[in-house]
């Protein structure tokens, strides 16, 4: 069964909420699976179930994500009727690409030392 339009239209809000509950919890569960074997408690190593659940139980609902525009449920209950079936490829990044960082020095210590003036820098241009 999936969401009607008829259905949408009349609870949009409820229903965008439970997708992005259903979007945060797929998100999860994908994480959970590359952490898989490497997390542990006093009792051993965690089962994926195990540490899903104390995951999810721990996360604030502020800390939720937006699903983007084009993700579709797993779940077909949270998938709209004119939705078609999901392509986890595309849909779920867990991690975000950024600009990589370039650490570069302003001035090489040759340049600087002869304006040190105890543990202050007098530079040429400051007057």
């Amino acid at each position: 069964m999936s969401i009607t339009k008829q259905s949408y239209t009349d609870l949009k809000e409820y229903w965008d909420f439970q997708r992005k509950i259903e979007y945060n919890k797929e998100k999860l569960q994908d994480m959970v699976k590359e952490m898989q074997g490497r997390v542990y408690n006093q009792m051993g190593m965690m089962s994926e179930k195990e540490l899903f659940d104390s995951l999810w139980t721990k996360l604030p609902q502020e800390a939720y994500e937006n699903p983007p525009s084009t993700y579709i449920p797993e779940n077909e209950t949270y998938r709209f009727e004119w939705e078609g079936e999901p392509n986890k490829q595309k849909q779920l990044p867990l991690h975000k690409k950024g600009r990589p960082v370039v650490l570069r020095a302003r001035k090489k210590i040759d340049e600087i030392l002869p304006y040190m003036d105890g543990d202050h820098i007098n530079h040429p241009d400051d007057k």
